[in-house]
């Protein structure tokens, strides 16, 4: 037993020395970048340069910026449903004050005033035509047929 005991605390001495912690290197190989060498490669230092009060106040500041975003987010969603709220009952007022219109096409309203004949027009034109005119009624749709169209 202590045999097999020794036996395995060596081994895994050896496979540790071999399997020893090394820095990673990346090459940038053209316009990309890897983690194996690539012919004509150039090996880039990817180590982080900051010192450790560096990055304790970037991680801070890091920390400190997203709950700020994640308030201002909570803020903007309550702003949005508030809106949306208001619009509803805005629209639920038109509604009520309002009626739907009955007719299916719009109606057109026209009154126009016709010119007074003067001199020689006076005499052509019949006396029983009316000074005004008015008239009510739906807009009459174009219609689509190829006979229509002109060629």
């Amino acid at each position: 037993m202590k045999l097999l005991a020794s036996f395995t605390i060596i081994l895994i001495v050896i496979c540790g020395a071999f399997t020893r912690a090394s820095a990673q290197y990346v090459y940038r190989c053209g316009n990309s970048y890897s983690q194996a060498p690539c012919p004509d490669g150039i090996p880039v230092d990817v180590q982080d340069a900051r010192t450790a009060e560096q990055k304790i106040q970037s991680d801070a500041n890091i920390r400190r910026e997203t709950s700020t975003a994640d308030a201002m987010e909570k803020k903007r969603l309550k702003e949005e449903a508030q809106w949306e709220r208001q619009q509803a009952k805005a629209a639920a007022a038109a509604r009520k004050k309002k009626p739907a219109p009955v007719a299916s096409q719009p109606v057109v309203e026209v009154e126009a005033k016709l010119p007074k004949a003067h001199g020689r027009l006076k005499k052509s034109r019949k006396k029983s035509e009316p000074e005004s005119f008015s008239a009510r009624g739906a807009v009459p749709k174009k219609p689509r047929h190829a006979a229509s169209k002109p060629k």
